[in-house]
């Protein structure tokens, strides 16, 4: 069996500890600035199984960002972020949830060819959204 290597924009996250609504907030952001493997009609729902629910979505962070411009987007919860691909790639990513959220990053490991990371998202605040 062959492993299937991705190119080195891809980044794989995994997003956890939070509502389908706060996922689709947080997915949809990143979504207006990356390519993802998901359509856009594939939105976040609940297992229903009642245990916690993980969302992951692959992102090319290869082309030119859109602008991300919009309403400031909103959560109920704190959710977790883990990404993990090469280190532009996931500086890419990260610019982007610090463009929309409050970021509160809970450890990075580097290596050479890769970098994984786990972050915390807060809603911004007023104070914050005026000095963007």
């Amino acid at each position: 069996m062959s492993v299937q290597q991705l190119p080195a924009s891809t980044v794989h996250v995994m997003l956890g500890d939070c509502s389908a609504a706060d996922a689709k907030t947080v997915l949809g952001v990143l979504c207006g600035r990356f390519t993802a493997d998901r359509e856009g009609a594939d939105e976040p729902h609940e297992s229903g199984s009642g245990r916690p629910t993980v969302w992951t979505v692959l992102f090319d962070t290869a082309a030119e960002p859109g602008s991300g411009a919009g309403p400031v987007p909103q959560l109920s919860g704190q959710p977790t972020v883990e990404a993990q691909g090469g280190p532009q790639a996931t500086q890419r990513l990260r610019e982007a949830l610090d463009a929309a959220f409050t970021v509160h990053e809970l450890g990075t490991e580097a290596g050479d060819q890769e970098v994984q990371m786990k972050l915390r998202l807060d809603a911004k605040t007023a104070h914050e959204t005026r000095s963007v």
